[in-house]
């Protein structure tokens, strides 16, 4: 909630510097996924870190006799600065079954970010900061067969998260190396399944209410204190993150200067580097006029008539 919330503001207060689009670079290739099998792959590294939010276009060059319907899966390295899930995927790639995002800074799944792909099998998001699920998730997803969130920081997940999909149906759920849980299950035992997620409801409780991440960049400070600012102390925390936000903004600006700072050092040491390359051009070119020198004159002396012999 506390990610949501410090979301929303930022939204708020950087939505002007935020750009809507984006282009992705395609490295087309075909992966071998358990439980489901081969899938032709667009895999990608290129994500935004800090603006766009929609893919307005998909470059790449397919392999032989393959075409964007042919696309199954979607493959997000984040590179660990990731901050929100893309939007718009299925324009370009209407047959998505699968998506692996990996490596990211994302904290929260906020419910809508995956109600795009109805053909949704297979999810795997792992090793990344995600500590929130909400119940959500998967409501637009009912055929998923492997659910994958190892090695995050999961706090909290969903009450509800598995209610839209058939249980009997689900082969792989991990939750192995988390904050709350650790465990998965990779053998299609239903009872397992159902054990584990007792465990989640028990150990990573959450009760979810907040906002789309489509609809965040419209709030309003208004709306933001309607949808949290339920009691004080929350409208307390709001506050404080307004505090933090305009923090972090001051120190974003610290650092530029800083690098400013570098790089007008960086400068001056590359004029100093110039000048001793210079001067030191200089020398030597005024060693070797005298070496000429040396030796024409020491020719002269050798050949003089007076030379001794």
């Amino acid at each position: 909630m506390k990610f949501t919330i410090l979301f929303a503001i930022f939204l708020i207060f950087q939505g002007n510097k935020i750009s809507n689009s984006f282009t992705i670079n395609c490295d087309y290739r075909t992966r071998s996924l358990l439980v489901i099998g081969s899938v032709y792959s667009c895999d990608t590294t290129n994500i935004p870190s800090s603006s766009g939010i929609t893919v307005t276009n998909v470059n790449g060059t397919h392999l032989s006799g393959k075409n964007n319907n042919d696309v199954t899966c979607v493959y997000i390295n984040g590179k660990r600065t990731l901050l929100f899930v893309p939007r718009n995927f299925s324009n370009f790639f209407p047959n998505i079954k699968a998506i692996l995002i990996w490596n990211t800074t994302i904290e929260t799944l906020f419910g809508d970010e995956f109600d795009e792909f109805p053909k949704l099998e297979y999810f795997d998001f792992y090793y990344s900061n995600l500590t929130t699920i909400s119940s959500k998730l998967f409501e637009k997803t009912p055929k998923m067969v492997c659910v994958w969130f190892g090695s995050n920081m999961i706090e909290r997940v969903g009450h509800d998260l598995f209610t839209p999909l058939n249980v009997t149906q689900l082969k792989i759920v991990s939750f192995h190396n988390n904050r709350c849980i650790n465990r998965y299950v990779n053998n299609g035992n239903t009872t397992a399944i159902i054990s584990l997620i007792n465990e989640l409801r028990e150990k990573c409780p959450f009760d979810d209410e907040f906002p789309s991440t489509t609809t965040t960049t419209s709030l309003t400070t208004t709306t933001i204190k309607n949808l949290f600012c339920t009691n004080q102390s929350i409208e307390d925390l709001v506050c404080d993150l307004k505090d933090s936000m305009i923090e972090v903004q001051e120190n974003l600006m610290t650092k530029d200067e800083k690098i400013d700072e570098i790089r007008e050092d960086m400068n001056q040491s590359n004029k100093i580097i110039e000048e001793i390359q210079s001067e030191s051009r200089e020398k030597i070119e005024n060693i070797e006029s005298r070496m000429q020198w040396l030796e024409e004159e020491l020719l002269r002396l050798t050949t003089h008539p007076c030379a001794c012999k």
